[in-house]
Order: C-alpha cells, then structure tokens, then sequence
C-alpha cells in the first residue's frame, strides 16, 4: 500500500510527493521516547492536589491567625510529609502555647523536658570539668536550649496531625464541607483559660522539680571547685618532688611547707604530708568542705618509660560526685 503527501509551497518551489511505504519508520516523527518534561514538572508530578474545600476547613480549625498555618499545612497535603519547621511561639513559651491550641499531649511533653533536660544534666555534668562557666553553659543547654528548640522545631507537624484529625473526624460524620464547617466553627480552636493557668502550672511544677535537681548539681559542683583547688595548692610539693628527682634521683628530706600555705587552696586543707620514702603526697581535706570533712586526696608520683615523673591523683573514700576532673583522667 502507498500513501501520497501533498507538496508544501516553498518560495514558489514545490516538493515533490514522496511516497510513504507502509510499515518503513519515517526520520522525522519523533517517538513517545524522545519526549523528557521540564525538571520544573518532574519536580512537582509527585505532589497531590489539595482540594480547596480542605484548605478552608483548615482555616476554620485553627482559629486565630490562620494564614500562618494553613499555608504550612497545605503544603503538607501537598507533599505528604510534614517535616519538622520553626515555631517561635512554641520555642520561647512551649507549653503554655501548646495548652493554648489545645494540645495536651504535647504540651505535657513540651513541660517534661526540661525536667528530662535537668536529669541528663545530672548524669553527665561531670563530664565538663571543673570550670563554673561550662557548668552554667551545659546546664542552660540541657534544660532550657535543646528542649525548646525540640518543642519550636516539631510544633508545627504536632498541630497539623491534631488540626487534620479534626478535620477529617469532621468530615466523616458530615454530608458536606458546609456541614463539617459549622460542626468546626462549634468548637473552640483555642482555650486561652487552660493555656494561662495549665501552662503556667506546668512550668512551676516542672521548675521545681528541675530546680531542686540543679541545686544538688550545683552544690556537687561546688565540692568538686574546691577539692581541684586543695588540689593545686599542693603543686609547689610536687615541683620539689620533680626537681630532686631530676637532679639526684631522689625524694625531698626536708620538704618546705609553707610553699604550700602561699597558695589559694590552702584554707580548704586540714592537714598534707609529704613521704620522704615514696614522695607521695596526703592532704586531708578541712572544715571549709564540710560534705568530706577528713577525707583525703592521695598523689602519687609514678615514673615512666623516660624516667619522667607522672602524677596520679587517687581519691580515698570520696563519693564519686566530689571527685574533681582532675583526678578523673
């Protein structure tokens, strides 16, 4: 079979009529192949369409200012995954906003962290040494920073899933959007009574709770403080200990102790002595830390594989919580 093509008129030329063999491939009709869509359509093929009716019911739910909700919350229909974004409400006043949306299951959440913060804390603040203004940092960082910034970062998907239960529970028990509506008007979309007085109340609870546990934290560290600088007030027995070592390989007989009281930590220090034999040095510990009044700290000198001296620190029958950084290396 032959099919015939009509000539085209070109500057008065014409093409003459080429016969098309049924079943040959012509060059010139490009294949389903061939067709690739802009990456702008790849990029958005994969998202639903969100029915303007939702949308609506959305600003219905949230109530007071829902411009800033409903843009986010269509957005997640729209894509299918509601990933965590910023909320500064809920980042400055967790749990009093999260009562006031009507959200007591995280608004519980949002007031337990701190005090899951202050516990943390409790577990691994000795781990910052001695230094007061690392302790401050790290116990702002665990009971106040990360738990609001994990309340200002997951606000927003908790308030979607909430607002699309309702919603949808809305809908179903409806004929209509129009119908869903007015059963979403009928419900109040916040409760500024329960998030003033809830919120707060959690926030009292919780600081006291948090607060007792930083207290007893604070306190260790306070003991710690001052058992380093007993500690360190012992560096001038030490240095006689090093410097007759190196020169004669041997231990100070006469050990000069008042280097010792020129030092800042020398009030927190009942008794020290220094063993002419072994060149170890026992402090006990003073009235001035009353929570291991007459316990003691043992410093050893150890020599190691160049014939250097090595201090170990040994802590005897203290309590781990009052042993400094110092003698936890």
């Amino acid at each position: 079979m032959t099919v015939a093509t009509s000539a085209l008129p070109s500057g008065g030329a014409t093409v003459p009529e080429r016969p098309l063999q049924a079943g040959s491939a012509d060059p010139l009709v490009p294949t389903l192949e061939s067709i690739v869509f802009p990456p702008f359509v790849r990029e958005h093929q994969d998202e639903r369409r969100v029915r303007p009716a939702l949308a609506v019911l959305f600003r219905v739910a949230v109530g007071p200012h829902p411009d800033y909700y409903v843009k986010r919350f269509v957005k997640y229909e729209r894509t299918g995954r509601s990933a965590p974004s910023w909320h500064w409400a809920a980042f400055a006043f967790p749990a009093l906003w999260a009562f006031y949306r009507r959200l007591w299951v995280f608004g519980a959440a949002c007031a337990l962290l701190p005090l899951a913060g202050a516990l943390v804390f409790g577990a691994v603040g000795t781990w910052l040494g001695d230094s007061p203004v690392a302790w401050w940092v790290g116990a702002a960082t665990c009971v106040w920073l990360v738990p609001a910034v994990v309340s200002g970062a997951f606000a927003n998907t908790f308030y979607y899933r909430s607002v699309r239960a309702l919603v949808r529970r809305a809908e179903r028990t409806t004929r209509s959007p129009e119908a869903a509506a007015r059963r979403l008007i009928n419900r109040a979309a916040t409760d500024p009574l329960a998030g003033a007085l809830i919120g707060t109340a959690a926030l009292l609870l919780v600081a006291s709770i948090a607060g007792g546990r930083l207290q007893a934290a604070y306190n260790e560290h306070g003991v710690r403080t001052k058992v380093a600088q007993a500690i360190a007030a012992m560096k001038p027995l030490q240095r006689q200990v090093e410097d007759d070592w190196a020169r004669t390989r041997s231990i100070p007989q006469r050990p000069d102790y008042g280097a010792v009281l020129a030092q800042k930590g020398s009030a927190l220090v009942q008794t020290v002595e220094l063993s002419a034999h072994s060149g170890r040095v026992r402090l006990a510990l003073g009235p001035a830390v009353p929570e291991i009044q007459g316990r003691s700290i043992l410093l050893a000198p150890a020599v190691d594989t160049w014939q250097k001296l090595r201090w170990l620190c040994v802590p005897v029958d203290i309590p781990v919580v009052y042993v400094p950084a110092i003698c936890s290396r």
